[in-house]
């Protein structure tokens, strides 16, 4: 497993690293080979208006709100605000999803395998 895409030599802002575009949302995984060990760590960008419908893993995640601001909801109407510089983990098996509180955000997302 190897870290990848990231800026060596210099420092980046994370948010310079990945960029928003109209009508989609943009992904960059930050790990190599991290999958087969059930981790996994993506940098995303999200226009204004996209989301993502609930999903669940099956081990803790981290969103770290990197620019903007976002909104995790669960199926129960449970809502947690994140805006930049803000974390939150969700618990494995939890199923929630992820929107803009307005414009468009990015986001880290990092998930660690169950115990």
């Amino acid at each position: 497993m190897e870290l990848r895409n990231l800026p060596t030599g210099a420092a980046a802002p994370l948010a310079s690293l990945v960029t928003c575009h109209a009508g989609q949302v943009s992904s960059m995984s930050l790990l190599r080979g991290g999958l087969e060990a059930g981790l996994s760590a993506t940098l995303f960008a999200f226009a204004a208006g996209e989301s993502v419908s609930e999903e669940r893993y099956g081990g803790d995640t981290l969103y770290l709100c990197v620019e903007g601001s976002m909104v995790v909801t669960w199926p129960d109407g449970g809502r947690a605000a994140l805006g930049t510089g803000d974390a939150l983990r969700v618990p494995a098996g939890e199923g929630h999803a992820v929107e803009g509180a307005g414009g468009p955000f990015k986001m880290l997302q990092v998930t660690v395998p169950a115990d």
